[in-house]
């Protein structure tokens, strides 16, 4: 072959490859994914963030395909906790540009307490303080619709466990300031005589003239895409499954965003977490969406494995992924969030490049059960704030961090820990004899209240720093975890980042509450101590293995 024509051909197949790409595109849990495109002509994602703090969470690409962390929208909650609000607080968020006002906004169902709004010039941020715009109990998967007449509409679901009712959708009219509704709520749809049960997830949409509402009915786990279409906002609404598992393994493809000529949704995958897949979407002739593949032409689609690039921005395959690892050269990165958060901020960044957190008593069943009986808790740490975890990334990955832990009084113990409504940690803890235990604890359904089992596996010597009244005693230890498919977790340690013992058991990570489990860092104390200990975490890295 002519070598022109040879190098001709080798760069088309090398560029034909790498225009398309694989789904999912984020193999990470950023439940109930909303979209919207920018005032930058970028598009910004955000996802239901539940109890984590910060909350928001909101990401940045140019393609659709490839996305980084760009900041939270949310610093706080709008309300005073000191436990986990595990499965609560922020529901299924939606995020609009507003062009006429050069500004974002996002809507989210809090199913305790309403409707709530904030909004930025800038998506990094500063977001604005939350606004509860539509008290009441039950509403959740809130969307505006920022109509051309200047007026504006908000869609809701509701949660069966708050309103005692679900499958149904409602409208209402809020003033031009978002401030509040001038309008009763109207049920738009009913799921149930459709056999559209638990419709909910809604996104509100104007498109040619008429009104779309797209949402996920039949539930998380084998559920399927609906859209409706409407005269008014208030319809009626004519609806058509657009979207559904069809022939593939993605189960149940559920809530979104539309964007241009593309659906971003979420499938389930348990301990994985709602991992996020990218759809083309197609208007057809009769004027309905499909979404997906549709290789029968019924005008239902199903997912797809792989498909062209969007031709947006930079084409050229999956590049860029969310920031995982951390070397603590300042505040510490987008990827961390608190599963909860006490009054008292536990972690500090450091001028020497070590990010320190101090230890939160363990909360046990009952707040008031803080004690430290020989060698186990009493209670476990799900309801224990202070966690400072990040997703899971993919389905095999490994993470490794190097700490230096400092102890003042029995009991105090910090380290590496997989969590979920399981959870797997091994650290030090310190036992009073200028010495530290080796400990590794697993809590089988910590969600209900059952107690950690700790396995010690052995003791080493602590270096002692004499500092006020208590001594400082502290260690180096490194500390990983690698994960393989199967959600099957390795633990190891090592005292010289060269030789490593690995636990002879696997544990199998499990999900958190309407979230995926997390790997972080832990500092806890047995009792409320007087002086506490701490933590210094000098990095802690991530590497993906493949999806």
């Amino acid at each position: 072959m002519n070598f022109k024509i040879f190098v001709l051909a080798a760069f088309s197949a090398g560029c034909a490859l790498g225009a398309n790409y694989r789904n999912p595109i984020l193999a990470m849990d950023f439940s109930d994914p909303d979209v919207c495109r920018g005032g930058d002509g970028k598009f910004y994602m955000t996802a239901s963030s539940f109890g984590g703090l910060p909350g928001l969470p909101i990401l940045v690409s140019e393609d659709l395909v490839n996305w980084e962390y760009a900041g939270y929208a949310l610093e706080k909650h709008p309300f005073d906790t000191r436990n986990p609000e595990h499965g609560n607080a922020v529901w299924a968020p939606s995020i609009r540009y507003r062009a006429d006002k050069g500004e974002y906004v996002i809507y989210w169902g809090d199913p305790d307490r309403g409707a709530y709004r904030v909004s930025a010039k800038n998506p990094s941020g500063p977001w604005s303080e939350p606004r509860l715009v539509v008290p009441g109990r039950g509403l959740i998967d809130t969307c505006p619709l920022y109509d051309d007449d200047g007026r504006i509409y908000l869609v809701n679901a509701w949660a069966n466990s708050r309103a005692g009712m679900n499958s149904v959708l409602t409208v209402r009219e809020l003033d031009k300031d978002e401030t509040k509704a001038i309008s009763d709520p109207v049920i738009v749809y009913d799921g149930v005589p459709d056999g559209n049960f638990t419709a909910e997830g809604p996104k509100f949409y104007k498109k040619d003239g008429e009104y779309w509402i797209f949402f996920p009915a039949g539930g998380v786990g084998e559920g399927w895409q609906v859209a409706a279409r409407g005269k008014t906002p208030y319809g009626p609404y004519e609806v058509k499954t657009v979207m559904a598992k069809g022939s593939t393994s993605i189960n149940g493809p559920h809530q979104g965003g539309w964007i241009d000529d593309w659906f971003v949704h979420f499938s389930d995958r348990g301990p994985y977490g709602r991992i996020v897949y990218l759809e083309p979407l197609e208007w057809r002739a009769d004027g309905w969406p499909v979404i997906g593949s549709d290789p029968d032409g019924d005008g239902c689609g199903e997912p797809v494995e792989e498909w062209e690039m969007p031709k947006l921005g930079t084409v050229g395959g999956q590049k860029v992924y969310p920031r995982l690892s951390d070397e603590f050269s300042g505040r510490p990165g987008l990827q961390w969030q608190w599963l909860g958060k006490s009054r008292d901020f536990p972690g500090y960044a450091k001028a020497d490049g070590k990010y320190r957190l101090y230890t939160t008593s363990v909360v046990g069943k009952h707040p008031s059960k803080r004690v430290l009986d020989d060698d186990s808790w009493t209670g476990n740490l799900w309801n224990t704030p202070n966690l400072m975890v990040q997703k899971f990334p993919g389905f095999a990955f490994s993470a490794e961090m190097k700490a230096q832990i400092d102890a003042k009084e029995d009991g105090e113990e910090c380290g590496l820990i997989v969590q979920g409504r399981s959870y797997a940690r091994l650290g030090l803890r310190y036992t009073g004899d200028k010495s530290f235990q080796i400990v590794y604890t697993e809590c089988m359904d910590a969600d209900k209240g059952s107690h950690d089992k700790t396995e010690i596996l052995g003791k080493v010597p602590a270096g002692v720093i004499s500092a006020g009244i208590r001594s400082v005693n502290f260690k180096d230890v490194w500390l990983g975890v690698d994960v393989s498919p199967g959600a099957q977790c390795s633990f190891r340690y090592s005292f010289d980042g060269k030789s490593w013992t690995r636990l002879g058991k696997n544990f199998t990570a499990r999900e958190g509450k309407w979230i995926g489990a997390t790997v972080g860092i832990y500092a806890v104390e047995g009792h409320v101590t007087k002086d506490k200990g701490w933590i210094d975490v000098d990095w802690f890295r991530v590497e993906r293995n493949g999806k």
